[in-house]
């Protein structure tokens, strides 16, 4: 993400405990990067405020096929936002979104990115990927690895369009939160 004037530096946290804990992933010395991602996912979706409660089930969609798909897998069934399930759906680019609360867009997916963004047009589906740069273009959350560490950044305007929300606890752990003011 540029990191003009509407950007805010925040400090990098750990996030690791609160992560881990709540998919339910033992913290260990080597801890496997794909497992913390959907943790990160996991805790977006817990961190989020739709302008209309999500029904059940939550469905988590992902654009296409990803290195995520064995993490994202143990995901489903999980209760989120006051006991919704989540459900994981695997899209196509061209596949219709309706029912997507929150989608995923992997690295393999960055070229998509314009036109499912477009075909989303605000709707309130929460957008996130692990792809550099994305946020720039739109996606309202980016995860990121910085010196051997994962965090975040957050583009507050787009989730703003969409009428999504975000807790101030998440946006105090992002590296970046773009559009805050």
């Amino acid at each position: 993400m540029s990191h003009g004037p509407t950007m805010i530096r925040r400090a990098t946290a750990p996030l690791l405990a609160l992560l881990l804990g709540s998919v339910g992933v033992s913290a260990s010395a080597q801890v496997d990067e794909r497992a913390l991602k959907a943790a990160y996912l996991f805790n977006f979706i817990q961190f989020t405020q739709w302008p209309v409660p999500p029904d059940e089930p939550f469905r988590l969609c992902v654009l296409g096929t990803t290195p995520l798909d064995e993490q994202l897998a143990k995901l489903e069934g999980k209760p989120v936002l006051s006991g919704l399930h989540i459900s994981v759906r695997h899209v196509a680019p061209r596949d219709s979104f309706a029912g997507c609360h929150a989608l995923y867009v992997d690295d393999s997916q960055r070229s998509q990115v314009d036109e499912v963004l477009s075909r989303l047009a605000g709707a309130p589906v929460l957008t996130i990927t692990d792809s550099d740069g994305l946020a720039d273009k739109g996606v309202m959350i980016e995860i990121h690895k910085r010196e051997a560490r994962l965090g975040f950044e957050v583009n507050l305007k787009v989730a703003r369009r969409a009428n999504l929300n975000f807790s101030a606890r998440m946006l105090k752990l992002a590296s970046y939160v773009a559009g805050a003011f």
